[in-house]
């Protein structure tokens, strides 16, 4: 059916308007046929669209972006042979009632103290060894509330070399760490550190030297501190001090009595406050003595490494 109208203007010019409606029934019970080539299936035979999938990282790739609430947009990998700041060792993912929470972990949660032995598990066979007996930091990284919310479940392991015994900072490498704990050639394993740069007011253990050369100080091993808090360790507390000494007792093989003052003295670090809040309190121990200066290992040496200095 068409229809045609005039319309009149001002100026006495006429224009012609005219609309064709077509009207074509093909639904209708009986009645009509459909064009070649059209099936009347409005969906055309489109596969569905699959559900959507979170973001997972990858391990086995190194990035410079420390964090420990981790988002799509954070994620810029880059292989490990170029500069880096952290590895990441691997990746996990919550199960159970830490999956089911419907908040991402937080500091100091199960979830996290769950991901943290995970983490330290995964990061001793990766490099061969604790973590904590080297100039190195864990960093355990959950997603943000909003990947959380997105249905994001992973958890990650992210591993970082520090300025000496200063493990609050991470500094660029371009290297894996995998079996850096078992390489005798590696710098990372904490051993002896030169008089220049340990003393007792609490300077930071940086320079590492051959334990063969005279030096004030020596790693001898860790304890986890279960009483203390943060701020108590950082005020240089007697009380980890004397924890240290039974570490550096045994580490000697000498008795730990009350001669050991007159043996040796103790230096130690501890995580930083992020570390400390997510779980981490592992004190790290040093056999510490300026007079005379240690000029060997003093590792299972017993009394002749370490005789008593009354004087």
């Amino acid at each position: 059916m068409a229809r045609q109208w005039i319309v009149g203007s001002g100026n006495g010019r006429r224009a012609v308007l005219a609309t064709a409606l077509t009207l074509t029934v093909a639904t209708v019970a009986g009645c009509g046929q459909l064009p070649d080539g059209v099936d009347g299936d409005l969906t055309g035979g489109w596969t569905p669209l699959a559900e959507p999938v979170p973001f997972v990282p990858e391990a086995g790739v190194c990035h410079n972006r420390e964090t420990t609430s981790g988002a799509m947009v954070d994620y810029i990998p880059i292989d490990c042979t170029q500069m880096h700041l952290l590895e990441i060792v691997h990746v996990g993912e919550f199960t159970g009632e830490h999956a089911a929470a419907d908040t991402a972990p937080e500091p100091g949660s199960a979830a996290r103290l769950a991901a943290r032995a995970e983490c330290d598990q995964r990061v001793t066979e990766f490099i061969g060894g604790s973590w904590r007996s080297g100039t190195l930091r864990l960093v355990v990284v959950t997603p943000s509330q909003q990947a959380w919310d997105g249905g994001a479940r992973w958890l990650r392991c992210d591993l970082g070399e520090t300025q000496g015994t200063d493990f609050d900072n991470i500094i660029f490498r371009s290297v894996t760490l995998a079996g850096v704990l078992a390489d005798a050639e590696s710098s990372v394993p904490l051993r002896c550190f030169d008089s220049a740069s340990v003393a007792s007011d609490g300077e930071l253990l940086v320079e590492r030297v051959d334990c063969d050369a005279p030096h004030q100080s020596e790693f001898a091993g860790t304890y986890v501190e279960d009483k203390l808090s943060h701020q108590e360790v950082r005020s240089n507390a007697d009380e980890v001090h004397r924890r240290c000494k039974t570490v550096v007792a045994g580490f000697a093989k000498v008795p730990d009595d009350g001669d050991l003052q007159y043996r040796v003295g103790t230096v130690y670090s501890y995580p930083a406050a992020s570390d400390w809040a997510d779980g981490d309190r592992t004190i790290r121990c040093y056999a510490w003595r300026a007079d005379p200066l240690l000029t060997r290992s003093v590792r299972a040496g017993g009394t002749s490494a370490l005789p008593v200095q009354y004087a």
